[in-house]
């Protein structure tokens, strides 16, 4: 018999959840119960909060860092601020000035060229080339520099010239032109030069501070730079290269002319005017040279010089002039030697020049062929007195042959040589002297 309480599944829906009969105690009655689904509800709760679990767990470290700064801004906000407080002061008054103070420690400053022309007793006209080597694009405003001697324990600049206002991007050549400065230490200058006449180098200290500007920064720096420069050398190679006797002379006197080398083995070019030269053989000072508008550039240096030279003193000291020959005569030579007389520039004697030149000595040796030919030259390029005129001039002069005869009749004695007032000029003899003469003349033809 069927049951009264049949389930109607007419209306069933797959998807629909299976009734359930409970009793009226909520006991289990027939059919199924849904105390379980409730089971299954509390499972998938947990597996969707785990799943929320992982979603979170697999943030990015950049996501955290965003995350993180997100809830801590103002502290880091508070920290930076903190920070270039500090550091951009140290950055801009301690860093930048030591590596700008750096470079120019590191900058060699060649002194590549340039000039010292003395102009006044007191005043030099100064130009040098240099040269400064930068790894950062810079501008420097005008410097003034100050040239002094590095080995004089206090600081005493003897003249200072001004950098004019520069822009520099790594190598770049650096022109002081042509400034007209003032001796501030005469004592110095005079040390510095009497260097560059001696030495084949000579040192040039330099100080002085600068403005730099790197784009809209700005920072001072100090320059002290000692440099070599290459120097006179005590005039190495000077000499006599041609001489040329005026007879007669002219009415001022001058009875030479002719021209001589001055070089110059420095990198600066030294002009000094009018120098006169006293020529001297041995301790016997023997004539007066001077040479006009000296301006030495690098390297050897011709110059036309004018003068007079003593032939009175020549042949009154014969003896004292052939002695101080004896070393050169030896190897054919004849030495005569310079030494500074005056430096003259428009009327005015320049003292630091004299001061050095007056104090030191060069000397020119010329082959003894060279020299007669030189005189033998005087005599047949347009000159109007011949070689046996200035021999009877010579020769006329009673004391010359006075002091060679005594000299020889006192050596070959073995007494002292007694003087005399003069002799008579028939001891030569006109007839002998014409005969020499004739000689001379016959030997032209």
């Amino acid at each position: 018999m069927a049951s009264a309480f049949r389930e109607d599944t007419s209306h069933y829906e797959h998807q629909s959840p299976p009734p359930s009969i409970h009793g009226g105690r909520g006991d289990e009655g027939e059919g199924t119960s849904n105390a379980p689904l409730r089971q299954s509800d509390d499972a998938s709760s947990a597996d969707h909060v785990q799943e929320k679990a992982a979603v979170a767990a697999s943030l990015t470290k950049k996501q955290k860092l965003r995350r993180h700064c997100g809830r801590f801004w103002w502290w880091y906000l508070i920290g930076s601020i903190i920070f270039l407080a500090i550091f951009l002061p140290i950055l801009f008054l301690v860093i930048i000035p030591a590596i700008v103070q750096d470079i120019l420690d590191h900058q060699t400053m060649p002194v590549q060229g340039g000039s010292f022309i003395a102009i006044t007793p007191d005043k030099l006209n100064v130009s040098i080339t240099t040269s400064l080597d930068t790894p950062l694009p810079a501008d420097i405003d005008p410097t003034t520099l100050f040239l002094y001697n590095k080995d004089t324990p206090s600081f005493s600049p003897f003249v200072n010239v001004t950098l004019p206002k520069l822009h520099v991007d790594g190598n770049t050549e650096v022109y002081v032109q042509a400034q007209t400065v003032t001796v501030t230490n005469e004592t110095e200058l005079i040390k510095w030069f009497a260097n560059v006449f001696d030495q084949p180098n000579v040192t040039l200290s330099t100080r002085g501070d600068a403005k730099i500007h790197l784009g809209a920064l700005h920072c001072n720096g100090h320059i002290d730079k000692t440099v070599v420069v290459n120097s006179l050398n005590k005039l190495s190679g000077f000499g006599i290269q041609h001489m040329r006797l005026l007879m007669p002379a002219r009415e001022n006197g001058t009875n030479i002319e002719g021209t001589l080398n001055l070089p110059n083995w420095g990198a600066l070019t030294l002009g000094i005017g009018n120098l006169s030269l006293n020529l001297m053989s041995g301790d016997l000072r023997i004539g007066l040279i001077t040479i006009y508008d000296v301006m030495l550039p690098h390297g050897n240096n011709s110059r036309y010089f004018n003068g007079e030279l003593f032939l009175d003193t020549i042949f009154q000291n014969i003896g004292t002039v052939l002695s101080s020959q004896t070393d050169a005569l030896s190897n054919g030579n004849i030495q005569i030697d310079a030494t500074g007389n005056a430096t003259v520039v428009n009327g005015q004697h320049i003292r630091f020049i004299e001061a050095i030149l007056n104090n030191r000595r060069v000397s020119s040796v010329t082959p003894v062929v060279q020299l007669a030919g030189d005189l033998i030259s005087s005599f047949t390029n347009g000159s109007q007195v011949s070689i046996p005129d200035m021999l009877d001039e010579v020769f006329g002069n009673s004391t010359f042959i006075q002091e060679v005869l005594t000299h020889w009749n006192a050596t070959r004695n073995g007494t002292a040589p007694t003087v005399k007032k003069s002799i008579p000029r028939g001891i030569i003899g006109p007839g002998a002297l014409s005969l020499f003469k004739l000689g001379m003349k016959m030997r032209k033809y």
